[in-house]
């Protein structure tokens, strides 16, 4: 009983909230949890059933009965005596690693915290235009190229081409600097270079 006691207390110093747990994690990840949850349950009732300490052997009966081999039991024993099981102590290199990926996600979650500020700044500019669209039943010309200037355009004041196959022509600016100078058309009998 001594012995279940004392293995029982020492997983109980370090089990999981798993109901706060469950709180903060989205219920995308709920499968997750009941699988890492069963687990954890299943090794505890592993480690619930073994001794605190490790077992004791009778290393002087040992070298009464082998006495040839008493420099290889007293190496034996010095290093049986000498293991230690830190246990609940993480060890130094895990918590280098631990803190570099806490950094990590930290940066992480700063970046989508800036993005979901700038999202909800985005929202709120297409919300006032809209709010201030008149109704859809009476747009104009001038209203469709201003509200939807994917599909229609008006190069009266856009910097656009024409391309109603959706080729791609306003992709790139290569086309605004060959055609940069477009107010005299060059006709072919006056270009000389090809």
């Amino acid at each position: 009983l001594q012995v279940v006691n004392m293995a029982a207390k020492r997983v109980a110093t370090s089990s999981v909230n798993w109901a706060k747990l469950s709180e903060r994690l989205v219920p995308e990840h709920a499968s997750e949890l009941f699988k890492l949850k069963g687990q954890n349950t299943t090794f505890s009732a592993v480690v619930s059933q073994l001794p605190a300490d490790l077992p004791k052997f009778d290393f002087a009966a040992l070298k009464k009965a082998m006495p040839t081999h008493a420099a290889l039991i007293d190496s034996l024993q010095k290093q049986y005596e000498s293991v230690k099981i830190p246990y609940g102590e993480i060890p130094a290199e895990h918590n280098k690693e631990i803190e570099s990926w806490l950094s990590f996600n930290k940066e992480r979650v700063n970046l989508h915290d800036m993005k979901v500020v700038d999202g909800i700044e985005e929202a709120k500019k297409v919300e006032a235009k809209w709010s201030s669209a008149p109704p859809v039943e009476h747009f104009d010309r001038q209203h469709f190229s201003e509200y939807f200037p994917q599909h229609f355009y008006d190069l009266r004041y856009q910097a656009r081409v024409p391309d109603p196959c959706n080729i791609g022509l306003n992709e790139s600016k290569e086309l605004e600097t060959r055609f940069a100078d477009y107010k005299v058309l060059r006709r072919a009998d006056k270009v000389d270079d090809h």
